[in-house]
């Protein structure tokens, strides 16, 4: 094999390695938010620039009235980073996270910056609920 073709061998066994850790790790956290969907409505948000530190996942559980019951807390920069728990914001209601009033401390803002995103999702949902209901 000449220099160029070993050269391109070994950059597609390196691309081929890491989807693969990334489809592991994409497995890995869909199983842990399976346990979170027996206790609600889940919705993950994303904080952070791709190339500038990474970005993060915050996947928020929260009951029919909107109340935070966990969260799940996904962050680093390879693909074995591993979900984490999340309780910053268990209890607060999502409309608090989501208006900026209700900051996790000691956290980074693409952190804060998921949590509220997946709030807000949450609210989107269940507003849609309310009005399905009141037809």
């Amino acid at each position: 094999m000449s220099g160029m073709a070993t050269l391109f061998t070994v950059l597609g066994i390196a691309w081929a390695t890491q989807l693969f850790f990334a489809w592991r790790q994409a497995q890995r956290f869909q199983k842990q938010l399976a346990s979170l969907r027996k206790l609600g409505t889940v919705a993950i948000g994303v904080g952070g620039r791709r190339y500038r530190g990474g970005r993060a996942y915050v996947a928020l559980v929260a009951d029919e009235t909107g109340v935070v019951q966990d969260g799940l807390l996904l962050t680093g920069m390879t693909v074995i980073a591993k979900g984490k728990p999340f309780a910053d914001y268990k209890g607060f209601h999502i409309d608090e996270i989501s208006s900026g009033n209700r900051i996790a401390a000691n956290r980074k803002p693409k952190v804060t910056d998921a949590a509220k995103m997946a709030a807000e999702h949450i609210g989107e949902y269940l507003k849609r609920g309310e009005r399905k209901d009141a037809e």
